[in-house]
């Protein structure tokens, strides 16, 4: 029962709406009430509130409308709003026949249904149980991105990887559910959701995402219904759900998520800028502990209640069970092994035994982990990794010593070639694989910057190191890309030189040495005689010379 008396003493004390909302668990429309209540009758201070009997508070906030002053017979609300809260949801229009039958007291007469729906709504707004009303429980699950993405911890100083947040949430109680992934790319997704359906502990009936391409797809350019997508479909077909797609402009589809994407961008996103976390494990674990506290603070929607009391009491066992085995969606790719005995996967580049080199091997990604078979047999395991250009390396797949070189790169021959360069070019050549922990992750570089160096562009590619390299106060950091800018721009300066007018002026008799013996030259017919010389006959003769 709605405690008037304490809720008039807290808005005389200056007390903020939100404030008693918390405190009292009661609505913004019960307070607005007794505030008018305040004005209306001029109390102004507490003990004006408190000489009020409980009489005087029940006349000064009975609903003349709805108790007719005795002549209605009363509405269970209670039992009303259970039979539109389960899973088989009954009617309004049901609920008011079945409300006819009650027996009435002597003068009592039944509500109309129009008057029934209008009290059954403006009890349900009073308590907070607009959601439950709206949504069935265990029915279905909201997923999105979060516009703000974060980014992952880099102890060396540079940006972080971008990492983008999935936000999941239960309409019917509220729970919600976030993640960090790596990217917003199909196995993401995937993962994502089964994450999701890992926490709440059961799948929901229905999976309602947005219209991105990693749920669906449009089936023509005429038609704005969308088609889910073969692998989406297949891996809600293995947790026994289906997807029903939001429409296209249409936010209200999924309402709740995006009020859970705001929350989370707020109360995680927010909340964790600064965070010192170098891997998505770790940063994950921290996004959790606040999803926890979101899901079981209290009160929520004006109950003394969590997210996480509505959703045990009413909804998490009508969640389906979680398959025995988990999705795991398997991609087949094949790779060459390049002579750092590395194989090249999504830019990525990952170790295999050594002796493999120069073999073509079969490559099998499941989940997150990713398998390399030779003749059919696994001769390496690594987890996949999500950065660019990144190297994953077996240690054991690194040659003992180096003894058995044949077919394969080593630092001795990178230098040896850089030294065919110059000087500075060997030296970059030792700062990259100076830089890396195992030298062959360096070899892919070392083989780019001397292949930039074929030819008549050695002068070009040593200068550029030599400027790389050099001591007086300019120096920059050695890679690949900046070999290959610097070469750019030294190739500018020779083609803008000065020339011309900005140089000497040149004798027109190149200076020989004494020993050259200077032959005259025949200049017989060197100049023309006239427009005869240009005459049909006159090309057509054969030159002839003039003894």
């Amino acid at each position: 029962m709605t405690d008037y008396r304490a809720i008039m003493t807290l808005l005389i004390k200056q007390r903020s709406y939100r404030q008693i909302e918390q405190q009292l668990g009661c609505s913004h429309r019960v307070i607005a009430r007794a505030n008018h209540t305040l004005r209306t009758c001029g109390f102004s201070t507490v003990e004006q509130v408190a000489a009020l009997t409980d009489n005087e508070l029940d006349e000064l906030f009975v609903d003349k409308r709805s108790t007719g002053q005795g002549e209605f017979v009363p509405i269970d609300f209670e039992k009303v709003v259970k039979a539109r809260t389960g899973r088989t949801k009954q009617t309004l229009q049901v609920l008011w026949a079945r409300y006819t039958t009650t027996p009435a007291g002597p003068g009592q007469r039944h509500y109309s249904y129009d008057r029934f729906r209008q009290l059954v709504a403006a009890h349900v707004d009073a308590t907070g149980l607009s959601a439950r009303i709206t949504h069935a429980p265990g029915h279905t699950m909201q997923v999105d991105w979060a516009g703000t993405k974060m980014r992952l911890f880099d102890p060396t100083g540079k940006p972080g990887a971008k990492v983008s947040i999935f936000v999941a949430s239960l309409p019917y109680s509220g729970m919600l559910f976030a993640c960090a992934c790596a990217d917003q790319r199909q196995q993401a997704w995937l993962d994502a959701h089964r994450c999701a359906f890992e926490y709440f502990g059961g799948v929901c009936q229905v999976v309602v995402p947005d219209n991105a391409s990693t749920a669906s797809n449009a089936i023509s350019t005429s038609d704005r219904n969308r088609k889910v997508n073969d692998t989406y479909e297949q891996f809600l077909e293995h947790y026994n759900t289906a997807a029903l797609p939001a429409r296209p402009r249409r936010p209200k589809d999924k309402a709740n998520v995006e009020a859970a994407v705001k929350i989370v961008t707020h109360k995680i996103i927010h909340a964790l800028d600064g965070h010192q976390c170098v891997d998505l494990d770790e940063l994950n674990g921290k996004i959790v502990s606040l999803v926890d506290a979101i899901n079981d603070v209290t009160p929520f929607r004006s109950q003394q209640s969590s997210r996480r009391d509505l959703f045990e009491t009413y909804e998490q066992h009508l969640l389906a069970d979680l398959p025995q085995t988990p999705w795991q969606h398997t991609e087949w790719k094949r790779a060459k092994v390049a002579p750092d005995f590395h194989i090249i996967v999504a830019t990525v580049r990952y170790s295999v035994p050594h002796q493999l080199v120069g073999r073509t091997v079969d490559v099998r990604i499941t989940g997150q982990v990713l398998t390399v078979f030779d003749a059919g047999q696994t001769v390496a395991t690594h987890r996949v990794s999500h950065t660019r250009g990144a190297y994953v390396t077996d240690c054991d797949h690194i040659p003992s010593g180096m003894d058995t070189t044949r077919g394969l790169w080593t630092s001795e021959y990178f230098y040896r070639e850089a030294s065919k360069v110059g000087p500075a070019t060997r030296k970059v050549i030792e700062e990259l694989i100076a830089a890396k922990a195992i030298p062959a992750q360096a070899y892919q570089s070392c083989r780019n910057v001397l292949s930039m160096g074929k030819h008549a562009n050695k002068p070009i590619l040593e200068e550029a190191c030599l400027r790389l390299t050099s001591h007086d106060g300019s120096r920059r950091a050695v890679s690949y890309t900046a070999v290959k800018n610097m070469m750019a721009a030294v190739r500018k300066e020779h083609t803008t030189r000065p020339r011309g007018f900005d140089q000497a002026q040149r004798t027109t008799t190149p200076i020989l040495p004494d020993s050259a013996v200077i032959e005259p030259r025949d200049t017989t017919g060197a100049l023309l005689g006239g427009a005869d010389q240009f005459s049909m006959d006159n090309l057509m003769k054969k030159g002839t010379r003039n003894s």
